[in-house]
């Protein structure tokens, strides 16, 4: 999340807000919103107008919009009673509930902040799925800097992008600056002997099996079965090492401007 739910006592400015920090300063957004919730674009407009406000089913169905984690979607949806509630004895049991769900984030928070690092949990989760690899260098992509647009490109639902911004963010990999998300200070590196190489290969892999009904014209596989002797088996294995070398200065110099992956297989039968 690029800014926090738990800041706000009025659910109505944490979707200004939110708007205002999507593509194109959330242009289009509220009609976004309107289709999701099956809704007239009127009534989103009311609602932020102060003339009406959201149901608890339709609030649950924005936090759902927005992507949020469990714990958000319970305290949007109760900003939203809060807002509904009709007596001051029920806004006083809302706000008791508002302000445990802020301490118990502040807590955490406070407890994340001092246990940064790319431990071997944080590793074990990193390579458990190829979307955090995926996220972070898109991330690297001018235009990419928000929830929102990561989600779009990668065709992953909300939610699970901002899962995985938090879990890079809090492990150094990914950070916030003015409201936009950049690659961290914190790197990765897999030595041949880590048990996390497996599970790394099999995950992008993967994607090169779901890609390869994919009509782009950028894209090249090669598959060719052969018997050669040994003598020259080794020669094509080390002209395939001299050319992976030869990529470390030229993609350190490259500018990001899309998101590519490279797989090569080289094994005898």
């Amino acid at each position: 999340m690029l800014i926090s739910l738990y800041l706000y006592d009025d659910y109505r400015r944490y979707i200004r807000d939110r708007f205002a920090q999507m593509p194109k300063a959330g242009h289009g957004q509220a009609l976004k919103m309107a289709n999701f919730l099956d809704v007239h674009t009127t009534f989103i407009s009311q609602v932020m107008k102060e003339t009406k406000s959201f149901s608890l089913e339709q609030s649950a169905k924005v936090a759902e919009f927005f992507g949020l984690s469990e714990s958000e979607s319970d305290y949007f949806v109760a900003l939203v009673e809060f807002d509904r509630a009709g007596s001051d004895a029920l806004k006083k049991i809302l706000t008791t509930r508002l302000n445990q769900h802020r301490l118990r984030e502040t807590e955490l928070s406070r407890r994340l902040k001092s246990e940064i690092q790319f431990d071997e949990k944080a590793r074990a989760r990193f390579y458990s799925d190829w979307i955090y690899s995926g996220v972070r260098q898109l991330v690297a992509i001018p235009g990419f800097d928000h929830p929102e647009a990561i989600a779009e490109r990668l065709f992953l639902p909300l939610k699970v992008v901002n899962s995985a911004l938090e879990f890079l963010i809090t492990n150094g990999l990914c950070k916030e600056e003015n409201g936009k998300i950049k690659v961290g200070p914190t790197s990765t590196h897999l030595e041949s002997s880590s048990p996390w190489i497996g599970p790394h290969h099999r995950n992008w892999r993967q994607q090169a099996i779901e890609k390869f009904v994919d009509e782009q014209p950028a894209k090249l596989y090669y598959s060719c079965p052969m018997t050669i002797s040994l003598k020259d088996a080794e020669k094509i294995r080390e002209q395939i090492v001299t050319f992976l070398e030869s990529l470390d200065p030229l993609i350190e110099k490259s500018p990001s401007e899309d998101l590519f992956c490279l797989n090569i297989d080289w094994f005898r039968i």
